[in-house]
């Protein structure tokens, strides 16, 4: 391997050491904005975790050939403190921004959507409740209509259990 190649590598995971901080700044500047409890900082946490390191073994596979060597660590490393010095507040500072508008940008669209919803629920809750008026009093005139079929059923019963029943007396019923 020449020295100008491991010079690019280690250049290129500078950039990429950068690019871990600067994933670090999206989660630091939604904690910023936003309080958040315990449970959803250790799922964010896990989440970074989860997100270096695919970053850094995608690029270990697509830059260097599957071969680790010492100075990706530091590169990795050096490019997180240059970021943290540098960039890292104006873009914190973005990302706070970022977040704070898109907040805006999503109440203003699902908050119609979310209005409809309520209205419509409203409506059917109302629609329910003479449905249900409607299904009620249905129920009560099939049941008071039926009920004088119900008597003359059981008495078609009691004589066919009788034996020798004659089809004569069951349709004189």
């Amino acid at each position: 391997m020449y020295v100008s190649t491991q010079t690019i590598d280690f250049l290129e995971f500078i950039l990429i050491g950068a690019i871990i901080a600067c994933v670090f700044d999206f989660f630091r500047g939604y904690r910023k904005l936003k309080k958040v409890n315990t449970v959803s900082v250790i799922i964010q946490d896990i989440i970074y975790f989860v997100i270096v390191t695919i970053i850094i073994i995608f690029s270990i596979i697509k830059l260097l050939d599957s071969q680790i060597r010492l100075y990706i660590f530091i590169a990795i490393l050096l490019g997180c403190c240059m970021y943290f010095c540098t960039l890292s507040k104006f873009v914190t500072k973005i990302f706070m921004l970022f977040f704070s508008m898109s907040k805006e940008i999503f109440l203003t669209l699902i908050l119609p959507i979310l209005l409809d919803i309520q209205i419509f629920i409203k409506i059917s809750k109302f629609f329910k409740k003479i449905w249900k008026k409607c299904c009620k009093m249905l129920f009560y005139m099939i049941s008071f209509i039926c009920s004088p079929l119900k008597k003359g059923k059981t008495k078609i019963l009691a004589k066919l259990n009788r034996k020798k029943v004659k089809t004569k007396e069951v349709l004189n019923l």
